[in-house]
């Protein structure tokens, strides 16, 4: 769940986070953007973790531009490809 209020990962932390799903053998991961008042008490109570992009509020358009970005950075980082800097 991509919440305001959940951890925080640098993109190398979040490349990290991405191979130990992957090592864990999880066949999908799902990422649930919330809408303008957030999400109900029943999608909380299933949730597995929440993810925070920033502590910044955005519209759930952008977000989903954002997290499509940081996945595609963070394969490209396990790949070793050039894209992010450091």
């Amino acid at each position: 769940m991509l919440d305001d209020k959940g951890k925080h990962f640098t993109s190398i932390e979040f490349s990290n986070y991405l191979q130990k799903k992957m090592n864990a053998g999880i066949k999908q991961l799902v990422l649930v953007i919330g809408g303008p008042y957030g999400f109900s008490d029943a999608v909380y109570a299933k949730s597995q973790g929440k993810i925070s992009l920033s502590k910044m509020t955005f519209s759930h358009q952008m977000i989903r531009l954002f997290i499509v970005e940081q996945l595609y950075r963070g394969f490209t980082i396990l790949k070793n490809e050039p894209y992010h800097h450091e």
